[in-house]
């Protein structure tokens, strides 16, 4: 009996440790040490063995709580830390520029978007300056997040030899005019935004288009893209009367990439890892509408 017994709380702790090591819940929430030195254990508690060690002021990323314990990541680091010598990062406090060079794993496609070479895309970053846009129920400014995004988009479009422009490099108000003025020889014209309603239970993302010829092919592409690739719930495919799509002569969408209304998919969606996820599949839904425009031409 008393094997038996050692047996099944072995399992038992195999189970639990399994569970441990591979949080299913996404939290995303940017962190930085302020102990000294914070072990990293392989669960949450200090039975748990170490695993690694950190210094004051190293920054992660929460991907799991358990009680009074984080599960943290960073691009070399993965385990538990126990909260109390941690704070939390308010992204709206940080830059666009230093969010985008947190250090977080890159997520990468492994498809070739070699038909965004040559390419000129702009990004329009929604709001700016006075407009701050949605705020987030943690305070995340949607001016903020939608500027990081653009950067972060803007990097994988160019490594790819697209010509990029974006209609905001920095936290500057501009009138709707302005965003659509450099369009008329673009490619492709993509406006990034993050939703918000008066309900806190409302999650997912949507895609907009104004002219049916013109812009749904582009709308199309890359929703499809981002329902492949982001865990997030699919609200569809909409006609919007927005005035950088109606005033634009250029295939253009307009896209809401989460909403900030709700805490769990707002901590989600200021991640690193799902901005450069989320950047990756618009990159591919991309390089996927200039494929099919391609194929299409050639068979006119």
């Amino acid at each position: 009996m008393k094997s038996v017994s050692v047996l099944a709380a072995s399992i038992l702790l195999l189970l639990c440790s399994s569970s441990f090591e591979r949080p299913n819940v996404p939290v995303h929430q940017p962190i930085i040490v302020t102990a000294d030195s914070l072990h990293v254990r392989s669960g949450p508690g200090r039975s748990f063995s170490i695993t690694n060690k950190l210094t004051k002021n190293t920054r992660l990323s929460v991907s799991d709580r358990q009680g009074d314990w984080y599960y943290v990541e960073s691009s070399d680091i993965q385990g538990w830390v126990f909260k109390k010598f941690t704070k939390t990062v308010a992204l709206h406090s940080v830059q666009p520029s230093m969010q985008v060079a947190q250090r977080e794993p890159v997520y990468t496609l492994s498809k070739s978007l070699r038909h965004l070479k040559g390419k000129t895309i702009i990004i329009d970053a929604g709001h700016g300056g006075k407009d701050k846009g949605a705020i987030g129920t943690q305070g995340t400014y949607e001016k903020d997040l939608t500027l990081r995004t653009a950067l972060i988009l803007q990097n994988k479009l160019q490594k790819e030899g697209a010509h990029v422009i974006l209609t905001r490099t920095h936290d500057e108000y501009l009138l709707l005019s302005q965003r659509t003025l450099q369009s008329t020889k673009a490619d492709a014209f993509i406006s990034i935004h993050y939703n918000s309603t008066n309900s806190s239970q409302l999650t997912g993302l949507m895609t907009y288009y104004y002219h049916q010829h013109q812009d749904s092919p582009l709308t199309h592409s890359i929703h499809q893209s981002l329902i492949n690739h982001a865990k997030l719930k699919d609200k569809g495919e909409r006609f919007g009367n927005y005035y950088v799509l109606r005033e634009n002569t250029r295939p253009s969408t307009l896209i809401e990439l989460g909403f900030l209304s709700n805490e769990r998919e707002e901590t989600y969606i200021n991640s690193i890892s799902y901005q450069q996820m989320i950047t990756s599949a618009i990159a591919e839904g991309l390089n996927h509408y200039f494929q099919s425009k391609e194929k299409t031409q050639t068979h006119l």
